[in-house]
């Protein structure tokens, strides 16, 4: 992922703790690579169809009342968003030097931010969004982006940075995870450890695919440890994974291992991942 390859980058945007930890992270990838920063805020017309239901109401969270759910207030609400969007954007923007666009779409979330990303060279988005579920998998969108989108994607989470901490490559020898690898060290920070898990099918090959990473490591500089694992499935992967407490995982899904075990890891593991595409 060199200068140019990565021309332009959108982020969905919120104002959800998952979103606001997108656009950080997309805005450093943006300023390593010199990138166009491009935000993007969809106006969910499925809550203002409801909002249009003569029986629809609100739960007020915090008085545990109800009351008429009113569609010229939520119209309001959702401009008050994306200008909070546009704003946040905008400071972040202008402090790391960013060129920056906005953009405010009304429709089906997902498929919205897919067409909106179509021009993009990658994809931020959270893992989930405005949901009060605690669960940890995958949110619809991110979902979405992961099964039908055609760019790289980053799906984050708060409390984790793309250039700072550990990284976490899946290398099998293929041309993927090999995109992936050079991917991971073009976000490394100075002080990022690179940890490769070495995925080997049986074939005996998984000591000749360390050589062939550390050669590509070796001279950026790069600290990297090295973990050979037997085919597993993807919630093997996923514990395993959570035992080296690595920070972002890299990989690609044009790799040699199932399509099913990859999308099973991704939607386990509680980690920001980046699919290389």
């Amino acid at each position: 992922m060199k200068p140019g390859t990565i021309r332009t980058i959108a982020v969905a945007l919120d104002c959800s703790p998952h979103s606001r930890a997108s656009l950080e992270a997309a805005a450093r990838i943006a300023s390593m690579l010199s990138a166009e920063l491009v935000g993007l805020f969809v106006e969910d017309i499925n809550l203002l169809r409801m909002a249009g239901l003569p029986f629809a109401e609100e739960f007020r969270l915090y008085s545990s009342t109800t009351g008429k759910l009113d569609k010229e207030q939520l119209e309001r609400l959702l401009r008050l968003q994306a200008r909070e969007a546009r704003e946040l954007l905008q400071r972040t923007a202008e402090a790391l030097t960013l060129r920056h666009t906005f953009r405010v779409m009304r429709g089906m979330v997902p498929e919205e931010l897919m067409s909106a990303a179509e021009g993009a060279d990658m994809l931020v988005l959270g893992r989930s969004g405005r949901s009060p579920s605690c669960r940890k998998r995958l949110g619809s969108t991110a979902r979405t982006a992961l099964l039908e989108g055609k760019r790289t994607v980053l799906l984050m989470r708060p409390g984790f940075s793309p250039a700072a901490g550990p990284l976490l490559v899946l290398f099998d020898g293929s041309e993927g995870s090999t995109r992936a690898l050079d991917t991971a060290m073009a976000i490394a920070g100075p002080e990022s450890t690179l940890h490769l898990i070495v995925v080997d099918p049986e074939t005996g090959d998984g000591d000749r695919w360390e050589k062939e990473a550390a050669a590509m490591i070796e001279p950026s500089g790069i600290d990297a440890e090295y973990h050979h694992l037997p085919p597993v499935g993807g919630n093997e992967l996923a514990r395993y994974i959570r035992m080296i407490d690595s920070g972002l995982l890299v990989l690609s899904d044009h790799m040699k291992l199932p399509e099913s075990t990859l999308r099973e890891l991704v939607n386990d593991i509680d980690y920001p991942v980046l699919v290389v595409r």
